[in-house]
């Protein structure tokens, strides 16, 4: 009996050391691929280096997926260097990477979306996009800084209170701040009565659709200067 009990812990202590070897390995699979993206822009920088007084756009799949964003804001110098599958977190880690190399009259910044998803509190989030802001303004300390709000979708309409708390949390952050913006794209993402739009999004219930990205583009070209 004793050996049976045995046997089965030890079973259960493989398969615990399994899960854990493997989301140890999709979790350095992912900061690969990031890391891959990045050196992507790094070598593009150095091939064609970008003028000064650009408008950095910054932030997870939503930003690096807008394709359309330069023709979207035309005879302006915009620059996208988002990077898919990012929280607030991973933004301030590679900030230096990312932000800091540009001299960027405008800073776009598009976290708090994967944050969401990974269950991260409302006041982690804050927490960390204080301290992201924090480090940017150090760094530009002329630079305009603007939020974008985290929009609605249906993968996260069970998050929908949290993603409105975050938001008015990090608006109100904004607001004491200076020489800064606060895009709100997820009141405009709605319908007259509060309801998602299924127009504007992918199949999997989180990504833009064209659509999606027109009603982004309103919003943030009253921003852009």
């Amino acid at each position: 009996m004793k050996i049976i009990q045995l046997l089965k812990r030890l079973n259960c202590l493989l398969l615990c050391l399994s899960m854990t070897y493997t989301y140890a390995q999709s979790v350095l699979t992912q900061r690969q691929k990031w890391e891959q993206k990045i050196q992507r822009y790094e070598r593009l920088d150095a091939q064609n280096p970008p003028p000064k007084k650009v408008i950095l756009f910054v932030g997870s799949s939503t930003i690096e997926n807008w394709k359309t964003l330069k023709d979207d804001f035309p005879g302006q110098t915009v620059l996208n260097r988002g990077v898919s599958g990012t929280k607030t977190v991973d933004l301030y880690t590679y900030r230096e990477r990312l932000i800091t190399p540009y001299d960027a009259k405008q800073i776009f910044i598009y976290e708090g979306d994967n944050d969401i998803g990974l269950r991260w509190s409302t006041d982690s989030i804050v927490e960390q996009f204080t301290a992201l802001f924090g480090e940017i303004r150090k760094s530009k300390p002329h630079a305009e800084i603007i939020y974008i709000s985290i929009k609605p979708s249906p993968r996260r309409l069970k998050d929908k209170i949290q993603i409105e708390e975050v938001n008015a949390r990090i608006k109100q952050f904004m607001e004491q701040q200076s020489n800064t913006g606060y895009a709100d794209v997820y009141a405009q993402m709605l319908d007259a009565n509060g309801n998602l739009i299924p127009a504007y999004y992918r199949p999997d219930g989180l990504h833009l659709t064209a659509e999606g990205y027109h009603i982004w583009k309103d919003v943030i070209s009253k921003f852009i200067k």
